[in-house]
């Protein structure tokens, strides 16, 4: 019996859990790769019926001028986001700066406010009518063009959005580098640039690499930004392309955007490949107790990079945003903001009154609370899976997972289209244009968000309290109720709050998926500018932007109960233990 027993208690993880593991995999195989599927399926059937017809589509003045618009931002925008995140990264990881966590935060909120509001914000600070330029003269002629709207404003609006996921994929490799060899280098007496130059970006080559590619594949992706900023123009990115043809209502609208969205799929996904291959042959960090951490104490050169990147954010993120609550504050477009002229009317009244932005209110929440609600739960159970029941889990269930969220959102939004455009078979209901479908897109899309930080939380447990409950008679769904979830009960929340962020002030999904009565807070923002309605959508992007802001203020405030870098933020602050000044110490 004892042998038995110890046999049944080694073997335990493929014994059970079969349940489990079947829903994990049918979980990640309906929500992560059918629509992916259907999208090539539906795509490829196009090309068989009228191959002729495709390529003249594909290769149409419009989507040339579409896919090389496309490519010339996604490069210029990688360019400036390759720049100024790598150098950011770089002064987090290397200074001892004591405002380093307060940076890091600052530069993290800007890529959590949504690309349309961050175009927003640059388009009310630099336009003739911009409230904070003209309080100090500065604004533009009236009747002169906005310098953000075209190319240039495209590209510098999406830079600055990019830099920080160039940053936290630079950290990312940072952390890889061993302490001893900086230590080395400085007793050999090396200087700190040459530190970085000889020791530091050699090991991270691979990492700045690979923040190049998946940088452009955002840059290739985005729609919010060149929606913004250069539909009013007529430029037109591929994105946006597929935007106008939905639209257009036209015969045939449907395939042609699923052929428009396949070849943004493939551009994406050449690049998302070579990442993951990239990022596959790195080396291994030959220090695995003792990373990086600040080694430039000086406060001669501290001081001025610490002041310089408070002056770059002040610029680049704080004054667009004082630009749109400004704007928020006028009456009326083109008001200058003054004692006088002050108004709280956009938000007491004007804005609330309106029925489209209460329901835009009510569906963000809705939406994007109940796709976080329920990723947290899944995450649990594909966190489990994989790492004590699925072993392969790794190799063949994250790339699916990871797949939905590397692609540009209007992929994801062009499959669900096609997935669900006519109703469920057997059931003979139909989610196109309803809620439901842009919930179903949340789910694909942040699975892979929601999952990070459990799947490190599970994978750090040990399994001895688990076995002697499983030795007690403990069944699977009592273990995980009663002691898996408990431990791993604040990395859940955080995964949960995480997919709220991002899919609560959303535009790429929503704007492709949204019908009559189920409009969300960006595609509420994109309509009232279209409009016409400034101070409006200024009202509403800075409450937008206030929601994101408060959540990620709470998680900061509850990251000591979570794992290791487990918040985008504070992967820019590698080295927990801060030596600012030589022992003062920066907690980060």
């Amino acid at each position: 019996m004892r042998s038995l027993t110890s046999a049944r208690d080694r073997n335990w993880p493929d014994n059970e859990g079969g349940l489990i593991s079947a829903l994990v995999i049918a979980s990640v195989l309906v929500f992560c790769l059918l629509p992916v599927v259907q999208l090539v399926l539906a795509a490829s059937s196009v090309i068989r019926s009228d191959a002729t017809a495709a390529f003249d589509l594909l290769t149409s003045p419009s989507v040339a001028r579409a896919t090389l618009n496309s490519l010339i931002v996604a490069g210029g925008s990688t360019a400036l986001a390759v720049v100024l995140g790598g150098l950011v990264a770089l002064a987090l990881a290397t200074m001892a700066l004591p405002t380093r966590r307060a940076l890091a935060f600052l530069f993290v909120l800007s890529l959590m406010v949504s690309p349309q509001i961050s175009a927003l914000a640059f388009k009310s600070l630099a336009g003739p009518s911009s409230p904070i330029l003209n309080a100090v003269g500065l604004a533009p002629p009236l009747g002169t063009a906005n310098p953000m709207l075209g190319f240039g404003g495209i590209v510098f609006v999406m830079g600055l959005h990019h830099a920080p996921l160039v940053a936290i994929i630079i950290a990312a490799g940072l952390v890889r580098v061993p302490k001893a060899l900086v230590e080395a280098a400085r007793l050999d007496g090396a200087r700190p640039l040459a530190i970085v130059i000889d020791v530091v970006l050699p090991i991270i080559r691979v990492n700045i690499l690979s923040a190049v590619l998946l940088a452009f594949v955002a840059g290739v992706g985005n729609f919010g930004i060149p929606a913004l900023l250069g539909l009013p123009v007529g430029v037109t990115t591929l994105p946006t392309a597929v935007y106008r043809q939905l639209a257009s209502f036209g015969r045939g609208g449907i395939n042609d955007a699923a052929l428009i969205s396949l070849l943004i799929a493939l551009i994406a996904g050449i690049a998302v490949v070579a990442s993951t291959w990239l990022t596959s042959r790195r080396g291994v960090r030959t220090d695995m107790e003792r990373g990086l951490e600040p080694f430039v104490h000086a406060r001669a050169v501290t001081l001025p990079a610490e002041a310089m990147l408070w002056l770059v954010f002040a610029a680049t993120i704080l004054l667009p945003l004082a630009s749109l609550v400004a704007k928020s504050l006028v009456p009326a477009y083109g008001v200058t903001l003054s004692w006088e002229t002050l108004t709280f009317a956009q938000y007491t009244d004007t804005m609330w009154r309106q029925a489209l932005i209460r329901r835009a209110f009510a569906n963000s929440f809705t939406y994007a609370g109940g796709a976080a609600v329920a990723l947290a739960a899944l995450s649990v159970l594909v966190a489990y899976a994989i790492d004590r029941r699925l072993s392969f889990g790794r190799i063949a269930i994250l790339p699916v997972v990871e797949m939905p969220y590397a692609l540009p959102g209007v992929v994801v939004a062009i499959a669900c289209i096609l997935l669900f455009v006519n109703p469920l078979p057997v059931l003979g209901v139909s989610l196109y244009g309803t809620g439901w479908i842009i919930v179903f897109a949340y789910l694909a899309s942040f699975l892979a968000v929601a999952l990070k930080p459990v799947a490190a939380a599970v994978s750090s447990l040990e399994r001895d309290v688990e076995e002697a409950a499983l030795m007690d008679g403990a069944g699977i769904a009592k273990r995980i109720g009663t002691i898996i979830l408990p431990i791993v009960l604040p990395s859940v929340v955080a995964g949960g709050l995480m997919v709220f962020l991002l899919a609560f002030n959303e535009l790429t999904i929503s704007a492709l998926l949204w019908s009559a009565g189920t409009e969300t807070l960006g595609v509420a923002l994109l309509n009232l500018e279209d409009a016409g309605l400034g101070s409006e959508s200024a009202a509403l992007a800075v409450v937008a932007t206030g929601v994101i802001a408060a959540l990620m203020l709470v998680l900061e405030a509850t990251s000591r109960h979570l794992p290791e870098n487990a918040l985008p933020w504070r992967q820019l602050c590698p080295g927990g233990g801060g030596d600012a000044g030589r022992g003062k110490g920066v907690v980060c």
